[in-house]
């Protein structure tokens, strides 16, 4: 809106522009989360840094067996009630050392989206395993239909 002299007066038109800017976004909402799984893999389930949202029981099941291919046994597939829970998947992608590290902090819903915290953790100038890695963080939290965006906070890890 724009203030011109005129018929109305000047505070009358500013009072009247406040108000026309509409309510304010409602604050964002805390989910529960919950984390499922936590795997250093050997690289194989995921060739890139990968984000994801799982809301149906065949595709966690096709996830699972592949974080899993390398481990004899098996380890039992997590229940998950998909009518009521969704997964939030973050990894790293392969990783040419130990001392890499992915975690899924938490996440919020504001209207209708999801925005999942992730913090990934690469070593700085350490001692670490010469040995090709994949981190991957599996978290449950309450089912959304809406969008999921990740934030990724990316931070250094040195020794002491």
């Amino acid at each position: 809106m724009i203030c011109n002299p005129g018929p109305l007066p000047f505070a009358i038109c500013v009072v009247l522009a406040l108000s026309c800017g509409g309510s304010p976004a409602a604050p964002a909402q805390a989910l529960q989360v919950t984390s499922v799984a936590s795997f250093n893999t050997d690289g194989g389930a995921f060739p890139m840094e990968t984000t994801l949202a799982i809301r149906d029981q065949a595709t966690w099941q096709h996830l699972w067996a592949q974080l899993n291919s390398t481990r004899i046994p098996a380890p039992a597939l997590p229940s998950i009630d998909f009518t009521t829970e969704m997964l939030v998947v973050a990894a790293m992608g392969p990783k040419p050392t130990g001392g890499y590290q992915i975690a899924i902090n938490g996440a919020t819903e504001q209207g209708g989206t999801v925005t999942v915290s992730v913090t990934a953790t690469s070593p700085g100038s350490c001692m670490v395993a010469q040995v090709l890695t994949s981190p991957v963080a599996v978290s449950k939290l309450p089912l959304r239909s809406g969008e999921v965006k990740f934030s990724i906070v990316r931070q250094v890890k040195n020794c002491d």
